[in-house]
């Protein structure tokens, strides 16, 4: 159950959760971004096929609208947790504020080390909140906590706009990285998806992720011949071909012309 709500505004939401017995939660979905650190005992969260076991040593980092199944484990007779709900409009201004290029993620899981950059920035946030300081210094340390996690390479599950179709959330990953050479298993561990599920969803939506690694990635081409001066082998390069004359025979195909005809 939740115990006390420290905090409620637009854009965040503390909560500190408390249980004294262990329970087990069905489709539970939070239809924010969050992100969870267990100060007692260990948590449990179940989707598809992924199982994972969560400890106070680790934050967990939650998209928005994820069904999850929950099981909360005490210890030494309690459960307790922290729980940090993030607006869309907060994500939005941080990634208008501060990212401009996206380093490659290194989170494969909800779980994530607690370094000692988050620690520090965690608690900070979790302070500000809790003494009631003003709106602005509040959003500033969530700011700042957003930043630690993006240099440690965890914030890509928090960027992905979940009200989007499976198809779009696909599309939104794959702009994060075009070269990086991703795999069915890769996106679906980014979406918290089984791949099984992963590739029947987008086959119900007319879509593979192929497909949609191709669309990205010739998008992103088109956009650089038409607006940049970069040679055309560098273009295949950043958009994941390592043969030009393999990109030139893909851009001809999905365009019907060659690269340097756009320009």
């Amino acid at each position: 159950m939740v115990q006390e709500l420290h905090f409620q505004h637009k854009n965040l939401t503390t909560a500190e959760v408390y249980s004294s017995q262990m329970h087990r939660l069905h489709r539970v979905k939070l239809f924010s971004a969050a992100i969870c650190h267990i100060t007692q005992g260990s948590k449990i969260i179940i989707q598809d096929d992924n199982r994972l076991v969560a400890t106070p040593g680790e934050l967990i980092i939650i998209p928005a609208n994820t069904s999850l199944e929950i099981v909360n484990q005490p210890a030494q007779g309690a459960f307790r947790s922290d729980l940090l709900l993030l607006s869309p409009d907060l994500l939005t201004a941080f990634k208008t504020q501060y990212i401009q290029d996206y380093p490659p993620a290194r989170l494969t899981s909800l779980c994530a080390p607690m370094s000692d950059g988050l620690s520090f920035m965690w608690e900070g946030l979790l302070n500000a909140v809790r003494h009631d300081l003003p709106v602005k210094l509040q959003e500033h340390q969530a700011m700042g906590l957003l930043l630690a996690l993006h240099h440690d390479g965890l914030t890509r599950p928090l960027l992905i706009e979940r009200s989007y179709n499976l198809a779009e959330q696909v599309r939104q990953i794959i702009m994060l990285s075009p070269a990086k050479p991703w795999t069915a298993q890769e996106i679906a561990g980014y979406l918290s998806l089984g791949t099984s599920t992963l590739r029947r969803r987008l086959q119900l939506e007319s879509q593979s992720y192929r497909e949609i690694i191709e669309e990205v990635r010739m998008s992103l081409a088109l956009a650089q011949l038409q607006t940049t001066s970069l040679p055309i082998g560098e273009i295949a390069s950043r958009c994941g071909y390592l043969s030009s004359s393999r990109f030139t025979a893909r851009f001809r195909q999905h365009y019907g012309c060659l690269p340097k005809n756009v320009r």
